[in-house]
């Protein structure tokens, strides 16, 4: 493919753009399965996440490790994720902060709609950049397939994300589309209850990055859910990048 000079040397503004729409990749992927379901059990995105008992809010703190020191708390977190579902297990809100890249970016989500018949708006702000507004409504092929699309005018960073679950209803692979072309496809693959495989390819033009993470939950609450995760970046489970904190509250029976 012939490129023009413009496209082969990014700009400052493109660049900027760039890391903008990495991260909004990144808080898609959030929404996405880890665990798995009984296929029997009536679908709610609860589900998919693969949460246990009557999860009324999840909320995930991101730790980074640094020269090799796991973090034993959350002090010093860079990345925060507060998810609330409804009695029948259906999202309400997500809220994500995070300082990941050279400014901070947060996200306010905000669902409607029950089972597959979802639709969400979603509000994001990067740094002191104005505030972007975006709204999405899932659309299913069938019981195993669906894409998240843009409803109406959308912003400059609009995606449509295409994912496909296992017969348990978990992700088994993702493409993240810009303007037509492909930035990302994430692949996965399940060990046991909740260990899972990340690979991740990443289009950089004639180039094409690959990146592992492998997510080892350590420690579970009563309920079976994990509340302690280790986020390695080899196979071998040797090095590790990232440590997940996760507190739940839970409706009353």
């Amino acid at each position: 493919m012939n490129m023009t000079r413009s496209e082969r040397i990014p700009t400052k503004r493109t660049n900027q753009q760039m890391k903008k729409t990495a991260v909004i990749i990144l808080f898609f992927q959030l929404f996405l399965s880890c665990n798995g379901v009984n296929n029997k059990v009536a679908y709610s995105q609860k589900l998919e996440f693969g949460y246990n008992g009557a999860v009324k809010k999840v909320t995930t703190y991101i730790c980074e490790v640094k020269f090799d020191k796991i973090p034993t708390d959350t002090t010093n977190y860079i990345g925060k994720r507060t998810t609330t579902f409804d009695s029948l297990g259906n999202t309400l809100k997500a809220v994500e902060v995070s300082n990941l890249s050279d400014y901070k970016t947060e996200f306010v989500t905000i669902f409607s709609g029950k089972g597959k018949n979802r639709t969400f708006q979603q509000k994001h702000s990067f740094g002191t950049d104005d505030i972007e507004e975006n709204n999405y409504k899932y659309v299913w092929s069938d019981d195993y397939n669906f894409k998240i699309v843009p409803i109406g005018k959308s912003g400059k960073f609009e995606l449509i994300t295409t994912s496909t679950l296992d017969k348990n209803f978990r992700v088994i692979k993702t493409t993240y589309a810009s303007k037509d072309t492909i930035r990302i496809t994430d692949e996965f693959k399940y060990i046991g209850k909740a260990e899972k495989i990340h690979k991740r390819t990443v289009n950089e033009g004639n180039n094409k990055r690959i990146i592992i993470q492998v997510i080892v939950p350590k420690e579970y609450d009563q309920y079976g859910n994990p509340t302690l995760l280790y986020n390695y970046t080899d196979t071998d489970k040797q090095k590790i990048q990232n440590v997940l904190f996760t507190e739940y509250e839970y409706y009353e029976k």
